[in-house]
Parts: structure tokens; sequence; C-alpha cells
């Protein structure tokens, strides 16, 4: 069976086989018989790999990518002898039938070997690498086009000469010397080295060279490759200073300064010298901040970050922390003795406005001062001291320095091995949410329950929320733990609304920091629906810096929560940034009076006429009003008898878990109907 002519196939000088979709031979003409010294009747129905082992699954591997195309091999003739041959391959249809055309040209070994010559004289010219090619002595043979694109030369420019015409002088005598004596024991060498163009500029670049051996193992030849890696070392370089300095004003930051300070400790430690750390804040920063912007707030740091490091000498270090703080470390112990002197002329770089495209600011700079290692060796409490050392500073109204007081530590140390402890003991599960009953002191009915947070520690012990939270608020912890609160209290209240035990309202607090993340309201929202409970069921507890100015962004929030049913309550109203023309726009339905009004509203008339303002305020403004912290009869009795019933505090009940708070509600509500029985 044939796919050609008869009388085509005899006039064509080439050998032509025919193979069937299974890689059998179907046909072949005379001319590839010339070739092979085979009969027809001997290849007719052979698998075609007959004519060179692997051929069909060559052939395979070919047509899967195209339908034609053309390959060098070698093939068998009759006598077992083989021939160079080059094939092209194509596929055809016929009758329906597929099938495969091997066209075969017999080539010497000579042409094959011009073919290749070719193919790696184009690799040689096209590389993006510089090849330089010498003899054994290091004259240079030839080079590639990207060797002229990368050095400026030309190849006739340094054909007969060395390599050494790119010598940059960046690398000392050792270095060549250990490049040769690795190159000529291992055979080659590769790594980065700097040279130098035809017009001068030194570049990097990175370089692998070998030599070449003859039979003899007598070296005839180097060949070096090299690329110039100038773009890749200026990006990793960008990388590195970005790592490792404030992108605003390119000072060094928390990285560089930890990596610094235990640089410090080490040397410290051997050697017994001292440094200092100096935590430096601005001085109403954040007034300017919040009241212009943060545009003209970045642009006064730009300045102070150009003023302090233009001043302090070459070996100290200034890091920003972040925001308006800034740490500066000094060492030596001459610097050490006059630290005060040091830290005065910080100061008095403040003295002189500071003149930005915005305008002149004027701000002065409150600094705290530790030292390793008199307060401590560790990192974390060096600049934890010297932070509570310049915030003391803050509290006597700045523009001064101070050193830490050894006293405080022990304070700064716990406060520090919690904030260590904390991720632990959320997974530990050793947190837990405790109750305490809201009243109405006219009914005596329980209508509402705070929930608050406790730490359950395991040597220490239940830890006070007042040493914790400000921990959790800082770290970010606070948004697991308040995410936590929700899901237990509402599960709790569901609980107890199931037994008939509670059926009023859920007070839950909620932090600044939860407001972060935008979730707030889908997770309320969420909870609620596995809950299955009432949006009216729940009461989020929010402080007053929610609402202030800088905070504005949250009222949307809180009145979309609102639109789920679920109240908003003010805590700890008249010690934060309400106002009473702010205080009409809330989207609040709540106040809680703080406790600082209530403790001596019995003898203070100042505490009792702002606690009747504020009862008169609610009415206005049609919001509910409970006073917190009642601890005495006598302030219940003041309260009531100026018109506040809604009471919550130590009077009625601590805070307790869940299942001693069930028992004392159970009592407190069997002792009501009692007394509602007798009155009967």
């Amino acid at each position: 069976m044939s796919f050609f002519d008869k009388t085509a196939l005899q006039e064509i000088s080439t050998g032509i086989v025919t193979l069937d979709k299974n890689y059998i031979i179907i046909d072949v003409n005379e001319q590839f018989l010339e070739m092979t010294q085979f009969l027809h009747s001997e290849l007719l129905d052979k698998y075609v790999d007959v004519l060179t082992c692997h051929l069909s699954q060559q052939l395979e591997i070919s047509l899967k990518s195209s339908d034609f195309g053309h390959f060098h091999t070698c093939f068998v003739k009759k006598d077992n002898s083989k021939f160079s041959v080059e094939v092209s391959y194509f596929t055809q249809v016929q009758n329906n039938e597929s099938c495969i055309i091997l066209i075969v040209n017999n080539v010497s070994f000579i042409d094959v070997t011009k073919s290749k010559l070719s193919i790696i004289e184009q690799i040689f010219d096209h590389s993006n690498e510089a090849i330089v090619v010498t003899d054994k002595h290091g004259n240079i043979l030839t080079v590639n086009n990207s060797f002229y694109k990368i050095t400026g030369y030309q190849p006739s420019e340094v054909i007969g000469k060395t390599p050494a015409i790119l010598n940059s002088g960046r690398q000392e005598k050792a270095f060549y010397q250990d490049f040769w004596s690795q190159l000529k024991k291992q055979g080659e060498w590769q790594g980065e080295i700097w040279n130098k163009r035809k017009n001068g500029e030194i570049y990097p670049e990175w370089l692998s060279i070998s030599s070449i051996r003859d039979e003899n193992e007598e070296i005839t030849n180097y060949i070096a490759q090299f690329t110039d890696i100038s773009a890749r070392k200026k990006t990793r370089e960008e990388e590195l200073f970005h790592a490792y300095h404030d992108p605003l004003t390119s000072l060094p930051n928390r990285n560089l300064l930890f990596e610094r300070l235990r640089n410090l400790c080490e040397v410290g430690k051997e050697t017994n010298e001292r440094f200092a750390v100096l935590f430096c804040d601005l001085d109403r920063f954040k007034f300017i901040n919040d009241s212009m912007g943060h545009e003209v707030g970045d642009e006064l740091l730009k300045h102070v970050a150009d003023r302090l490091h233009a001043k302090l000498r070459d070996n100290d270090l200034i890091a920003r922390l972040g925001g308006d703080e800034f740490i500066v470390i000094i060492d030596g112990e001459k610097a050490i003795k006059n630290v005060d002197k040091i830290c005065l002329q910080i100061m008095s770089l403040f003295e002189k406005p500071f003149d930005t495209k915005y305008g002149e600011f004027k701000v002065t700079m409150s600094i705290g001062i530790s030292q390793y290692p008199a307060d401590s060796e560790d990192i974390r409490e060096l600049i934890s001291f010297a932070d509570t050392a310049m915030l003391k500073v803050k509290e006597q109204g700045g523009n001064h320095f101070l050193l830490f007081d050894t006293k405080e530590k022990r304070a700064i140390t716990q406060r520090l091995e919690l904030e260590s402890e904390i991720s632990n003991a959320i997974k530990n599960q050793n947190f837990e949410v405790w109750y305490q009953p809201q009243i109405d002191a006219k009914k005596k009915h329980v209508y509402g329950i705070e929930c608050l947070l406790r730490w359950r520690h395991p040597t220490q012990g239940i830890i006070s929320p007042d040493l914790f939270i400000p921990i959790a608020e800082a770290n970010g912890a606070i948004k697991e733990l308040g995410l936590f609160v929700l899901k237990t209290a509402c599960h709790q209240l569901r609980e107890w609304r199931i037994s008939n035990v509670f059926t009023g309202v859920m007070a839950i607090n909620v932090s600044l920091r939860q407001f972060d993340r935008n979730d707030l309201l889908s997770q309320v929202r969420d909870v609620l629906i596995e809950e299955m409970l009432p949006g009216d069921a729940i009461e989020l507890e929010v402080t007053e810096s929610v609402f202030s100015e800088g905070n504005s962004l949250h009222n949307p929030i809180l009145s979309a929560i609102r639109g789920l049913g679920v109240k908003i309550a003010i805590d700890d109203f008249g010690t934060g940034y309400s106002s009473l023309q702010r205080l009409k726009n809330l989207p609040i339905d709540n106040v809680k009076i703080d406790k600082c009004f209530i403790d001596k509203i019995v003898h203070s008339k100042q505490d009792a006429a702002i606690v009747k303002a504020l009862i008169l305020l609610s009415k206005t403004f049609n919001v509910e009003l409970i006073a917190e912290g009642v601890e005495t009869q006598q302030q219940a009795d003041k309260l009531i008898q100026l018109g506040c019933y809604n009471q919550q505090g130590y009077l009625y009940s601590k805070p307790l878990p869940a299942s001693e708070f069930e028992q004392w509600l159970i009592q407190f509500n069997a002792r009501t109907d009692t007394h509602c029985k007798d009155s009967e």
C-alpha cells in the first residue's frame, strides 16, 4: 500500500519511509533501499525501530509538540554499519487513514558537525552572559557580543591581552591568590567580583570560570562567564535598607535598633562597657497631627529626624519606633557620665521652631533614660524602663529628661512577663467571663448583667484586669479576647434564657481596638444568629474615647450595630471626650455614670449636682442612665433620692463566675419574691 505515486517516488532523490499510526513500516522507496541495502520485503510490516533504536519513541515525543519537524540521528544498514541521516517528518491523512512520512537524507559527519558548530556559535553570540575564552596563560582568544555590552570593550581591544584589563583594584592581592589556587586545584571558581568597564565605571559581576584540560590532563584553556549584577545588587541593597530603616524618616527602625542593642549587650558582657537608652517623645505632637492632618505631622517628623541625626555623633544610633517616638543609643564611658548634658543638648535642638512647607511648628521633647547594665541587661526591659521614665516626664509637664527609678522595676517586669504570657493564656483557655448584676433599685429587680473578663493565672491566681487589659490593648490581643467575651457571654445568655434564670439584657464591653479591622458588625451579627438571640438581648459598652474627634468613623459602625436592635452604652461617662453638644448626636441608648462621681455623692454637693444634671440630661436626650461603683446603702439611697434607680456595684454583688452568679441570681430573685409577698 502506498500513499505516493510510484513514478514520483522514483524521481525523488531522497529516501522516503511511510509509517502507519502504530509506527509500522508500510512503504519505502528505491532510494531508501539503496541507502540501507535492505530489500523491500525485509522492511515492509516491520517496526520502525529496525532502522535505529528508540526511533518510535523519538517520533512520538516530537509529534506531540508538532505535526512536522526534523532531527539528526544514525540509521543501521543491512550489514549493521551505521550512517548519519537528517530525518524530516510530517503526518498525512488519505482515505481516512493517518500515516507518518519520513524523508531521509544521507549526511556526512562533517555536515552534522558543521550544523552543531553553527548552533554553538549562535549560543555563544546570543548568550546574555559575557563569555571569554583564554589560552592556558590567560591571554584572551575570543569574546562574545555580551562581553562588549557589559564591559564596553570591542573584541579587537582585548584579544591577546589578559582579563586584568578589567581589574577594578577593589580586590586585594590575597583574593586573587586564593582565586587561582582554587581554580587550579578544583578546575573551577565562582563568586562575586568587582570589575571596571572601559569608561572607568566599577561594577559588580557574578563570575564563573572553568579550566579545560586535554587528554593528558594538561590545562589548555580557560572559559569565563560573567553577568552584570548591578541591578540585582541595588535591588537587594534597597530591600535590606527598607528592612532596617523607617520609610518616612529613613532612620533605623526597630529591627536595626534591636540588632544594635544585642551587639552592645554582647560586647558589654565581655568588656563591661556601658550604654544608655534614651526614649524620646515629642510633646504636643498628637494635637498637631490630629488637628492639622497626618501629612503635616509626617512632614514635621521628617524635620525632627533630620535635626536629631545631624546633631548626634556618628557612633550614636537614633531610631524611630513609630509615631513620634524615637530611641537614641549612646555608648562610651565619657558619654554615659555626661548623659544629662547630652539630653540637654538634644532638648536644645527644639528651641528653634521647625520651618516646614506647612508652616512653622514649635515642639519640645520629653526624654526617659535607662542604663545598661545598672537598670537591666535585657533589651526589652531597657526600652520599657526608659519609656516609663519618659512618661513620668510627660506627667510633670514634659520638655525635660529623667533617669529611670529602679524602685519601679518590679511592677514593669511583671507587666513584661504578663505581656509575653497573654498569647499562651488565650491558647490554654485561662481567661474566663464573670458576671455582675445591674439592679433596678426601685423595683428590686435584676434587669441587666455586665460580663467582665478575668485571667486565672496558673501560678498567680486571678490577675486584675487593670493589669492585663492595657497590655492586651497595646499588643492587639484585645481583639481576640473581645471576640471570646462576645461569644461566651451570648452563649451563657442563651442558656439562662432557655432555663428561665435570666431574660434581661447582657452588657458586653467593647474595646476601641476592636474597631480596627472593621469586622465588629459582622462578629456581632454572626454571634446573634449562632446563639439565636434577638438584637435587643445584648448591649455593647464602649468608652468615651470611641467618640473622640479622631474616631468619628466609628459612628457609622455603631449605628449599623444599633440597626440590629443592639443597644449601645457609654461606659465611665464624664471622664473622657463627650460634650453636651456632641452627646445629642451620638448613636447611644445608655449612659453609665463613672464611679468617681458616686464615691463621695453622699457628702459632696458638687458630685450630687453633677449626677442630678446627668439625670436631667438623660431624660432630655431620651437615654437610659445607670450608676456604677455603688458600694454602700447610703450611696444607693442618695441615687434613688436624685432619681437614678439603675445601679451596679459591690453593694449588690461583686463580679462572679457563671455558676456562682447563677446561684446568687436564684437566691436574689427568691428573696425579692418573698419580700414582695410579705408586702402584699
